[in-house]
């Protein structure tokens, strides 16, 4: 309104100077002089010899800036359903294990071009086998979203530690590779923005007609993290025949030695990875990604005389003494005698997503010209590969929330005598074939009373080596902000399934979860 009588006074004033001096004075016979409006003085005063005008001033005060604290805390206590490891066995199992995980951050707006963000993380976990055999805990803080973000009308930039999203599917997009995974997160009990961590970067988004882009730029390297021993999570289970004695290893520092122990060499800093994006406008989007980056989990390459030993050991034949003498001689000679390292691919990706009605559908497909896979002997192997994802979720406002999502896999030219590990059963093996993979995931819950107790199932399934695992889950809200649940795992199938390589972390869990703000 203000505007509004600004812009008529100035229009008035406008057409005022274009009377000429000699005016005459306002008298009798002339209209009635302008009355004020209630509120505002007089804009325009008439003068006798003229017109002399007076404009009411109108202060723009810039916009302040505005402050949003965020933060959560979340506890979890962990109990297996049985203890299958003798005691002081290598790879024995953890039966029981606790964890504490807070987070706060700060959301500054500073005005309507500039925005910075700043969250600390930091988790404390703890973990015994049986008999409180090998109890062990550490604290690790981290450092979660902290970027300044630059708004302008043609492109929005984000410099620093964030999350770059790419792909449809939220959870298993095939192009969503350049933030590295937190792979000691469970599988079924994980949160996603948990398993997903932020990494430096520059990003670059903004419109071009009805074309959306997005560029992105992560200068250094970060590998997905993850345990080799010693935890439910491990990437080698008790269900494995133990190349080494890992009771060797104190537990006091078991679980921060592993974070380095299969490197030998990362990638150097600026070459890192880089992404492009196009997607379409309007209730369908369709669109295609491009990404070059160095793979986050390390190719290791182990000598041949090394791994005969490791596989004579682990099945308890007679270590040959040649071989054990020759890999005694290069060691104290300085050789190298295994290569753990970061390999570089491509990732060609198309996605598209629409929603109908009540539902949301995704699909996403990717090809890379080379990936890494594992043999039986854990040996990688250089595969071209093509992987897809099909996924519906609910779209609007309901009790009952659901997330279904196919995953599939395809790695043509596999040999004969190859097998991939967790992939392909070992009855696979003998002819020259193209493996496949598939899994499916879903997500179910429903909501009573007010949204304070909430029923909740997460499953997935594996249809060539039939294993599964199931998550159900019940949580209570009593109080604003305050979440506490009773959930549990289980894992079902062939000892090198993708799940049954899995089956003695059954367990059940209590926990809670309280947001700060």
């Amino acid at each position: 309104m203000r505007l509004f009588v600004a812009a008529a006074a100035t229009l008035l004033v406008v057409l005022l100077s274009q009377v000429d001096a000699g005016t005459p004075d306002v008298d009798a016979g002339a209209p009635e002089p302008m009355m004020a409006i209630e509120g505002f003085e007089p804009l325009v005063e008439v003068a006798d010899a003229g017109v002399a005008v007076t404009l009411e001033t109108f202060e723009v005060s810039a916009p302040s800036p505005t402050v949003r604290l965020f933060g959560s805390v979340r506890a979890d206590t962990s109990v297996d359903t049985r203890f299958d490891s003798p005691r002081n066995v290598p790879f024995a199992e953890n039966v029981a294990e606790g964890r504490l995980k807070v987070s706060l951050g700060v959301d500054v707006k500073v005005n309507d071009r500039v925005r910075v963000v700043l969250e600390g993380r930091a988790q404390v976990r703890l973990a015994t086998q049986r008999e409180f055999d090998r109890a062990k805990g550490f604290f690790e803080p981290l450092l979660g979203d902290a970027y300044v973000d630059f708004y302008s009308p043609k492109v929005d930039v984000r410099v620093g530690n964030q999350r770059i999203a790419l792909g449809a599917n939220a959870a298993l997009a095939p192009a969503d590779a350049l933030n590295p995974r937190d792979l000691r997160e469970s599988f079924v009990a994980g949160e996603l923005e948990d398993s997903l961590l932020p990494v430096p970067a520059v990003r670059a988004q903004g419109a071009i007609g009805q074309v959306n882009y997005l560029a992105a730029y992560v200068p250094f390297f970060q590998s997905s993290r993850y345990f080799i021993f010693g935890q439910d999570e491990a990437l080698l289970q008790p269900a494995l025949a133990p190349s080494f004695d890992t009771r060797r290893v104190d537990p006091s520092v078991e679980d921060f030695a592993q974070e380095r122990f299969l490197e030998t060499r990362r990638p150097p800093p600026f070459l890192g990875d880089v992404a492009l994006r196009l997607t379409s406008s309007g209730k369908v989007k369709v669109g295609g990604s491009w990404v070059w980056m160095n793979e986050k989990m390390p190719r290791v390459v182990v000598d041949p005389e090394v791994q005969a030993l490791a596989s004579a050991n682990a099945a308890g034949r007679p270590v040959p003494q040649a071989i054990a003498a020759s890999v005694l001689n290069r060691f104290q000679a300085g050789e190298t005698l295994f290569r753990g390292t970061y390999a570089r691919t491509h990732l060609f990706s198309a996605q598209g997503s629409a929603v109908l009605g009540p539902t949301q559908v995704d699909v996403d497909v990717t090809f890379s010209p080379r990936q890494t896979f594992f043999d039986a002997e854990f040996r990688p192997i250089d595969k071209s590969a093509v992987s897809w994802v099909a996924g519906v979720s609910q779209a609007s406002d309901s009790n009952f929330v659901y997330a279904l999502s196919y995953f599939g896999l395809a790695v043509p030219d596999i040999a004969a005598s190859q097998q991939l590990v967790l992939i392909e059963p070992s009855t696979a093996a003998g002819a020259a074939r193209t493996a496949w993979f598939h899994l499916f995931v879903g997500n179910v819950s429903y909501t009573l009373w007010n949204d304070r107790l909430a029923l909740e199932l997460r499953a997935a399934f594996e249809p060539i080596g039939l294993s599964f695992a199931l998550g159900p889950k019940v949580t209570w809200q009593g109080v604003e902000g305050l979440k506490v649940w009773l959930a549990a795992e289980v894992y079902e199938g062939a000892s090198f399934s993708p799940f049954g390589y899995l089956s003695r972390n059954d367990k059940v869990m209590v926990g809670a979860r309280y947001e700060l703000f």
